[in-house]
């Protein structure tokens, strides 16, 4: 990003000319942001996209040709997204659990002046750690930022959360891919639907409707096995007793 004394570049994507025209307008008002480019449909903004890295994305979640979510892993990490939509609260409510901004429609001066102020002191990952989160869905979809990709990943094929050290986490897919991300496991435990995943050790969590077996040791440890993940995954002797009390739930015993 840049500094304080230069200018953030920015780009509009909306399908409707005068909301472009109105963000424009209001934008006047910040000049520390310098509109670079508009794109009023899927397929100019990802001609945009390839041809331009902006500080900042203003984009619509309606568009023609598809929608917002289609464009996320086209836009660049280094850029931050200020999503603005009409009505699509599901869109709204996973963006928030995110920490990423987003402007309701039709968007008022005062409440840009907040979204763009947060961007002169913030960064994205410093938004993220600041932010209260709010409790997911299994069923929820939840946006993701690692160092090389960006995208909308469903909770429910999240098979375990690892931290691995300070403030990042590695989620393991169902799929069997894995992201590492800015986020704690504290922050995941807040977050997370607490009738589907479980802490198994203090540094991980599994979700429990992937868990395929458990194996108890004599000597008191048990491990289990969870789809998408080659490993087994090792359950810590303070954990060990609801790991049990769970199995007997899912016939796992």
């Amino acid at each position: 990003m840049k500094t304080a004394e230069e200018k953030k570049e920015a780009i509009i994507i909306d399908d409707e000319p005068l909301v472009r025209a109105d963000l424009r307008f209001m934008l006047e008002k910040h000049p520390e942001i310098k509109i670079i480019a508009e794109a009023g449909s899927i397929n100019e903004a990802e001609a945009l996209l390839r041809d331009v890295t902006p500080d900042i994305v203003f984009l619509d979640i309606q568009l023609r040709g598809g929608t917002g979510f289609d464009l996320v892993p086209e836009i660049s990490p280094k850029s931050q997204i200020i999503f603005f939509t009409a009505h699509d609260e599901y869109a709204v409510r996973a963006f928030e659990v995110n920490a990423l901004d987003y402007l309701l429609k039709p968007v008022s001066a005062d409440r840009l002046a907040k979204a763009i102020k947060r961007l002169d002191v913030e960064t994205k990952d410093q938004v993220t750690a600041s932010k209260p989160v709010e409790s997911l869905g299994k069923d929820d979809q939840i946006f993701i930022k690692t160092e090389n990709d960006q995208r909308f990943i469903s909770v429910d094929n999240i098979s375990a959360i690892i931290s691995i050290g300070g403030n990042y986490s590695n989620l393991r897919m169902l799929s069997g891919l894995s992201h590492t991300i800015r986020r704690t496991l504290k922050q995941w435990e807040e977050m997370l639907p607490k009738n589907f995943f479980i802490r198994i050790h203090r540094s991980s969590f599994i979700n429990t409707n992937q868990i395929k077996r458990l194996k108890f040791e004599k000597n008191g440890t048990c491990m289990i096995s969870v789809s998408g993940i080659q490993e087994q995954l090792e359950v810590s002797r303070r954990f060990a007793p609801q790991i049990k009390e769970l199995a007997k739930l899912l016939n796992l015993t």
